[in-house]
C-alpha cells in the first residue's frame, strides 16, 4: 500500500518532467517590419532558433518550466523576455526590437570556429547582412565586397588588407567558405562567386587578417565565411527578378555595339519543413550581355539544402549547388581607343564550365560542455576554353574535418580539430597532378581575469603535391581582448601563417598572346607570414568607432613575374615582402531608425623588400562611405568608393597589353532608391539602382575598363 501511494505521488512529477512545450512567435522592429535572422535563445539551455524572412520563429522540445528568452539581431538592441511560462498551451509571442548602432552583441562563429560575440574577439571582424545584396542589386557576391573597408577586389580576385595582388584567378589568399566549408577549386584554387546561393544567406562574417592557425593554407590573408539560414516552420517562397541597362560609353569611338547592352536575372526560392526535416531549394538564371565585346555570360544555378533535426541536440545538414556557365573570354582591351573591344586574336574566345559543390555537416551537442561537428565536402570543377588552342581542366576535391568544442571550466574553452583533403586534376595546361593535405589544430580561450580574454592556438599542416616533396608547417597564434568598459575595448593578436602553391601556380603551361607564355615552376615553394594587429573599439550612444594597425611580413611570397628573358611569365617566390597599414571604420546613427552614415578608410604601405618598391596592384589609400535614409517604407542610399592610383604594375606586361600603363584613381558613386509594400498582404520590394552615376572611367586591372554607368530595376516577393 505504501509503495502504491508513493507511485501515485511520483507519477504527476514524472509526467511533468516528461512534458515539453513549444515557443513560437514573431520578431519585428518599431516599424512593424520583420527582423530576419534575429536570434532567439532560451537562457540556460542550448535551445534556440533564428527568425525567418517574415520574422517568425519556433523552438520545440522545451521542458515545461519558467524561462527567460533573449532576442538579438545586428543593428538592434538585445531584448530579454523574463518569467515566461512555457508549456503545451504557451501562446505565440511578439517581440519588438529597438534599432541601435551598437552591434557588439552579434554572435559570430568564424573567428574561433565556435559561437562568440564580436566584442570578445581578438581580431578585426565585420558582419554583413544579405539584404544589401538585393537592395543594391549586386550582380555577383564580389560586387558586395567592394564596399567593405579593407577589402579590395581586382576583377574577380578578392584581397583583404593587400594580401593579394592579381594573378588571373590562380590561387587565393582569402578563404571563402560556405558554412565553414572552403569553396576554392582543386586546380587553380580560384573562387567562382556565381556559386554562392545568395538567396539563402543569413549573414557574412569577414576576418580581416591571417587565420592559418585555424583554417590553414588559403586563409593566410583572411576568411570570408558565408552562413546560410536555418530551418523555418512555415512555408516561404521568395521570387526575385531584375533587369538593367548599360549606358552609352563616354566616347563614341568606344561604342562598339551601337546599342544599350543589358543584363537580367530571375530567381525562385522555396523553404519549408516537414516534421523534423527542413528544406530549401532554388533555381536562378542570370545573364549579362556586358558593356564589353565578347564579355557576355549566361549562367544557371541550382541549389538544394536539407536540415534534419534528430532531436534538439543533434542536426544533419546537406547542401548542394550546381552552376552551368557559358561566357566570353575577355582578357585585355585592344588598345585605349578600343577599350571595350578585345585583341583580335582573343575575339570569339569562350569558356564553358560546369561546377558542383556539395557539403555534409553533422552537429551534436553531447552535453552542456561538449559539442562536436563533422564536416565533409566534394567540389568538382570542369571547364573548356575555346580559342587559339583548346584548354581543359577537370578537378575533384574532397575534404573532411572533425571538430570538438569543450568547456573545460567556467573560464577555459578549448577548440580542436583534424582535417584531411585530397585533389585530383586532369588538365592539358596544369598537367595531371594530385594533392594531399592533413592538419591538426587546437585553440584555447581563457577568461579567468576580469575584463581580459586570452586566446592561444597552434596548427600543424602536412601538404604534398604530386612529385614535389612534402612540406610541413606549424602556425601558432595568440591574442587578447581587454574591456576597459562596456564602451571601450582593446584587442591585439600575433601569429604566423602559410600558404601552399596551387597546381595552377606550379604547373601552368599556356600561351597568353603577344609571343608570351606562362611556364611551369616545379621549384615553387610555400610562403609563410608573421602578422601583428592592434585595434580599439569605442561606442557612445549612436556613434561607433574602430581603429586598427596591422603589419604582415611575408617570406617566399608567391607572385607571377616575367622571367629574365622577358618572354615568359612564371610564378616565383619573392624572398621578403611587408604590408603595413591603418584601418578606420566609423558609423553614426544620426536619426535613429531614419538616417545612418558609415565610413571606412584604409591606408596601406606594401613593399617588396628586395626591390624596395611597392607591391603590384595594391592601392595605398582606399575609402568608402554610405548614407542611408529610411522614411517609413521608403529607402534611399548613396555609396561612394575611392581608391588611389595603383603605384606599381609589371612593366613587362606592356608587351602583352597595349596602353596598359594607363591607370587613374577611382571615384565611384552609386545611388539606390526603394519601396517596401504589400500586394494583397504579400510583402514586396522594388528597388532602382544607378551604378557609377558619373560614368567615371577606370581600370581595376590593366587593360580592363571597369563597368560603365548602368541602371537596374529589381522586384521581390515573399509569399
Amino acid at each position: 500500500m505504501k509503495k502504491f501511494l508513493l507511485m501515485m505521488c511520483l507519477i504527476p512529477s514524472l509526467l511533468l518532467f516528461a512534458q515539453t512545450g513549444t515557443l513560437s512567435g514573431r520578431v519585428i522592429n518599431e516599424k512593424a517590419e520583420p527582423v530576419f535572422g534575429a536570434s532567439v535563445i532560451i537562457v540556460g539551455t542550448s535551445l534556440g532558433a533564428s527568425a525567418d524572412e517574415l520574422g517568425y520563429f519556433q523552438i520545440k522540445n522545451i521542458s515545461v518550466g519558467t524561462y527567460s528568452v533573449q532576442v538579438s539581431a545586428i543593428s538592434y538592441e538585445k531584448k530579454t523576455v523574463s518569467n515566461l511560462q512555457i508549456n503545451e498551451l504557451t501562446k505565440p509571442i511578439t517581440v519588438i526590437l529597438k534599432e541601435s548602432l551598437i552591434q557588439t552583441q552579434q554572435i559570430v562563429v568564424s573567428a574561433g570556429k565556435y559561437e562568440q560575440r564580436i566584442r570578445d574577439l581578438t581580431v578585426s571582424t565585420t558582419v554583413l547582412q544579405p539584404e544589401e545584396i538585393s537592395k543594391k542589386n549586386h550582380l555577383t557576391f564580389d560586387d558586395y565586397l567592394r564596399h567593405v573597408p579593407g577589402v579590395q577586389v581586382n576583377l574577380e580576385q578578392v584581397s583583404i588588407r593587400g594580401s593579394s595582388g592579381y594573378s588571373k584567378g590562380a590561387g587565393t589568399r582569402v578563404l571563402v567558405a560556405l558554412n565553414g566549408l572552403p569553396m576554392y577549386s582543386g586546380d587553380s584554387g580560384d573562387i567562382v562567386w556565381e556559386m554562392i546561393p545568395i538567396a539563402d544567406i543569413e549573414r557574412v562574417e569577414i576576418i580581416k587578417g591571417p587565420a592559418s592557425s585555424l583554417y590553414g593554407s588559403t586563409a593566410i590573408g583572411g576568411v570570408i565565411n558565408i552562413i546560410t539560414k536555418g530551418s523555418i516552420k512555415k512555408p516561404i517562397t521568395n521570387f526575385r527578378t531584375y533587369f538593367g541597362l548599360y549606358d552609352k560609353p563616354s566616347y563614341d569611338v568606344w561604342d562598339w555595339s551601337n546599342s544599350y547592352r543589358n543584363f537580367y536575372g530571375a530567381e525562385l526560392t522555396h523553404s519549408n519543413s516537414y516534421n523534423n526535416l527542413g528544406y530549401t531549394f532554388s533555381f536562378k538564371k542570370f545573364d549579362n550581355d556586358s558593356y564589353r565585346q565578347n564579355n557576355f555570360s549566361k549562367r544557371y544555378l541550382g541549389y538544394l539544402k536539407l536540415n534534419y533535426d534528430f532531436n534538439y541536440t543533434s542536426r544533419l545538414t546537406f547542401f548542394a549547388n550546381y552552376l552551368s556557365m557559358n561566357r566570353g573570354n575577355f582578357l585585355y582591351w585592344k588598345d585605349s581607343r578600343n577599350a571595350l573591344v578585345p585583341k583580335d586574336e582573343d575575339n570569339g574566345n569562350t569558356v564553358k564550365s560546369d561546377r558542383i559543390f556539395t557539403g555534409l555537416i553533422y552537429q551534436n551537442h553531447l552535453s552542456e560542455i561538449l559539442t562536436t561537428e563533422i564536416k565533409a565536402n566534394y567540389y568538382r570543377t570542369k571547364f573548356t576554353g575555346y580559342g587559339l588552342e583548346v584548354t581543359t581542366s577537370t578537378a575533384d576535391l574532397l575534404r573532411g574535418e572533425a571538430l570538438a568544442n569543450y568547456k573545460a571550466s567556467k573560464n577555459l574553452f578549448l577548440t580542436s580539430g583534424l582535417e584531411l583533403s585530397y585533389a585530383n586534376v586532369e588538365s592539358n595546361i596544369f598537367k595531371n597532378p594530385t594533392f594531399f593535405g592533413a592538419a591538426a589544430y587546437t585553440q584555447s580561450e581563457y577568461k579567468g581575469i576580469a575584463g581580459l580574454i586570452l586566446t592561444a592556438g597552434i596548427r600543424y599542416d602536412y601538404i604534398k603535391m604530386d612529385s614535389t616533396s612534402g612540406k610541413m608547417a606549424v602556425t601558432p597564434r595568440a591574442g587578447l581582448n581587454y574591456k576597459f568598459s562596456d564602451d571601450l575595448i582593446l584587442r591585439a593578436s600575433v601569429g604566423t601563417g602559410f600558404r601552399a602553391p596551387t597546381p595552377s601556380e606550379v604547373f601552368t603551361s599556356t600561351a597568353v598572346g603577344g609571343g608570351v607564355n606562362v611556364i611551369e615552376n616545379p621549384n615553387l615553394t610555400y610562403e609563410t607570414s608573421l602578422s601583428f594587429e592592434a585595434g580599439i573599439h569605442y561606442s557612445m550612444q549612436q556613434v561607433s568607432l574602430d581603429a586598427a594597425f596591422y603589419q604582415n611580413d611575408y617570406k617566399n611570397f608567391i607572385e607571377p613575374n616575367f622571367t629574365e628573358t622577358g618572354t615568359n611569365i612564371q610564378f616565383v617566390n619573392i624572398p621578403k615582402a611587408r604590408i603595413q597599414g591603418v584601418e578606420l571604420v566609423g558609423a553614426w546613427n544620426i536619426i535613429p531608425s531614419l538616417l545612418n552614415f558609415s565610413v571606412g578608410y584604409n591606408y596601406m604601405w606594401s613593399r617588396d623588400i628586395g626591390k624596395n618598391k611597392s607591391m603590384k596592384y595594391r592601392p595605398r589609400n582606399t575609402a568608402s562611405t554610405n548614407l542611408l535614409f529610411t522614411p517609413a517604407s521608403l529607402e534611399f542610399g548613396i555609396d561612394f568608393r575611392y581608391l588611389s592610383r595603383i603605384e606599381e604594375i609589371d612593366p613587362l606586361m606592356l608587351i602583352v597589353v597595349v596602353d596598359g600603363e594607363i591607370r587613374v584613381p577611382t571615384y565611384i558613386t552609386d545611388i539606390m532608391a526603394g519601396y517596401n509594400f504589400f500586394i494583397m498582404d504579400i510583402p514586396a520590394k522594388v528597388f532602382i539602382n544607378a551604378k557609377n552615376v558619373f560614368n567615371y572611367n577606370h581600370v581595376e586591372f590593366i587593360g580592363n575598363l571597369a563597368p560603365i554607368r548602368n541602371y537596374s530595376l529589381s522586384f521581390e516577393l515573399f509569399f
